[in-house]
């Protein structure tokens, strides 16, 4: 199993190197289409992607708090806007990267959000895929306690409830901030986008499927053909390459079916 701190790191390195970016989060597609199977048609959605959260920030925001800010790309292209940014992530890699790209003197805090100690409150906070990631009770009384004014979440939700308090379905989600948070929070407004962020998968699954898959899969037989001992003092990580990338992937089909994505603005009561 990758882990989540592997995967980010890896997703920020072939962001950094396909155009230069470095966003973590899926591609907007505003016509609902992918009409280029390439990464680069990907970096032109992750940006549509921005473009269309930077858009949602209510009127008379000034500051606000990037909460999973990654390696600080969203955090760089808000403060290009004249936005005061400080950042909240918990990882010391992309925080990393984050530093070097965000000008000097930008706050970071290296903490988990709902481990969060600050006075400071910002007039929005914003949540770019990483809400799902949050305890979200914990996560609901931070935001209580740091939005003067909104909140912005631009994340996927399961489908079906959850178990625990983490990815919370959108029902649930919903049903605790009217059941435990109506006092601080209302629904501003709360739009299912999935259909414009669906089109990622289709060329993320055909990449893998058409390009990586049959690579892969011919590497690996022709290394141990020809090196018959490694392949044996090998099998195990061999055949994890083989799980991961030999398999095919259908995640066009499969993502819509398991996560509904919502654009959701919360403004204080």
């Amino acid at each position: 199993m990758i882990s989540k701190d592997f995967r980010l790191d890896f997703e920020a390195l072939l962001s950094q190197i396909v155009d230069g970016q470095g966003f973590l989060h899926y591609g907007y597609w505003k016509d609902g289409t992918a009409d280029e199977i390439s990464l680069r048609s990907i970096g032109k959605a992750q940006q549509a992607y921005f473009d269309e959260l930077a858009s949602s920030i209510p009127e008379g925001t000034r500051s606000i708090l990037d909460v999973g800010s990654g390696t600080g790309s969203n955090a760089l292209r808000l403060l290009q806007r004249h936005y005061s940014v400080d950042c909240v992530c918990p990882s010391p890699r992309l925080n990393e990267i984050a530093r070097k790209k965000l000008p000097p003197g930008t706050r970071i805090f290296e903490c988990a959000f709902e481990e969060l100690a600050t006075d400071n409150v910002y007039d929005l906070l914003l949540f770019s895929e990483s809400f799902h990631y949050l305890d979200a009770g914990k996560a609901l009384r931070q935001i209580a306690a740091r939005a003067r004014k909104q909140v912005l979440i631009f994340d996927y939700f399961p489908r079906t409830d959850s178990a625990t308090a983490r990815a919370v379905s959108h029902r649930q989600f919903v049903r605790l901030l009217s059941d435990s948070f109506s006092g601080a929070f209302k629904i501003v407004s709360d739009r299912d986008v999935t259909d414009f962020i669906t089109p990622t998968f289709k060329v993320l699954d055909a990449i893998k499927n058409d390009q990586v898959r049959p690579f892969v899969i011919r590497s690996v037989a022709e290394f141990r053909k020809e090196h018959r001992v490694y392949s044996l003092l090998l099998s195990y990580p061999l055949r994890r390459l083989l799980a991961g990338f030999g398999r095919s992937s259908n995640r066009y089909a499969t993502f819509p079916e398991t996560f509904e994505y919502r654009l959701i603005v919360l403004a204080r009561t």
